[in-house]
């Protein structure tokens, strides 16, 4: 007889102490939309407002956990005050339980952009953890997956993941909710300073310029030329223009016609 065991639990990570009582926020993007630039700027503003950055999805992604199969329970991490909660790309598997009346910024980007960048970064930019045990990291396989693929190909196939994420958001009434805040990767690469005093703004944190745009500064990184292998590989917009087949950007224009037209990209 063949005895199953059930999975072991995954073990959810300890919250650091809330510096204050202040309200929570949260901070969501997707894959491959300026994501990091928005969570490592906001990692060094969180405390200057009284709270504490902490990412859930980045301590998983670290132990080799998928974004889709992060535990439920990791939603009793989410408190209403002392937190400043980034690190999604994407909304979790689990219920946020401040989602609704925490004041929140949504980070965009025009997904054909996402796509191409996401083709690099899984190829050869993004860094993979080591599991514990010494498994292959979940990312070390998608990319000998990957580089199995041209970037037309790969664009393809991942444009249907970016898709379910813009619906996601939708879903739920995120890009219209009067406490989200919805900033456009194009809008805001080039002018951190302003973005980031904005961001202040949004969450009602009295943080003075003096503070604010020198963290800007240290983030503002504009290669000179693109490089495959960096993980700033180019911040340019419209770069799906000249790294895909006419025929791919067609069919991506048709399956992304309705965010194109309202997040303003058509």
């Amino acid at each position: 007889m063949r005895v199953v065991f059930p999975p072991a639990a995954i073990p959810l990570p300890q919250l650091p102490p809330a510096p204050s009582a202040a309200p929570s926020v949260l901070a969501l993007s997707m894959h491959k939309a300026g994501s990091t630039l928005l969570f490592d700027m906001l990692r060094e503003l969180a405390p200057h407002a009284g709270l504490a950055f902490f990412s859930i999805e980045d301590h998983f992604f670290q132990a080799g956990v998928k974004q889709e199969e992060m535990p439920r329970e990791a939603a009793a991490l989410i408190l209403p005050a002392g937190y400043c909660y980034g690190g999604f790309r994407g909304l979790p598997p689990f219920d946020i339980p401040i989602l609704r009346h925490a004041r929140t910024a949504i980070l965009v980007r025009d997904p054909r952009d996402m796509a191409v960048s996401n083709y690099y970064s899984v190829t050869r930019s993004h860094a993979v953890p080591q599991k514990p045990e010494g498994d292959a990291h979940f990312m070390e396989r998608a990319r000998q997956v990957a580089n199995r693929r041209s970037a037309d190909e790969h664009a393809l196939i991942v444009a249907q993941n970016i898709y379910r994420q813009f619906d996601r958001y939708a879903a739920l009434g995120l890009l219209a909710h009067p406490s989200v805040a919805v900033y456009r990767y194009e809008d805001v690469i080039f002018r951190k300073r302003d973005w980031l005093a904005d961001l202040c703004a949004w969450y009602g944190w009295p943080v003075p310029r003096a503070v604010t745009d020198p963290i800007a500064d240290r983030y503002d990184i504009v290669p000179a030329a693109p490089d495959p292998a960096a993980h700033i590989r180019q911040v340019h917009p419209g770069n799906h223009r000249t790294e895909l087949q006419p025929g791919t950007i067609k069919r991506l224009d048709a399956q992304f016609a309705r965010w194109l037209h309202l997040l303003g990209y058509a």
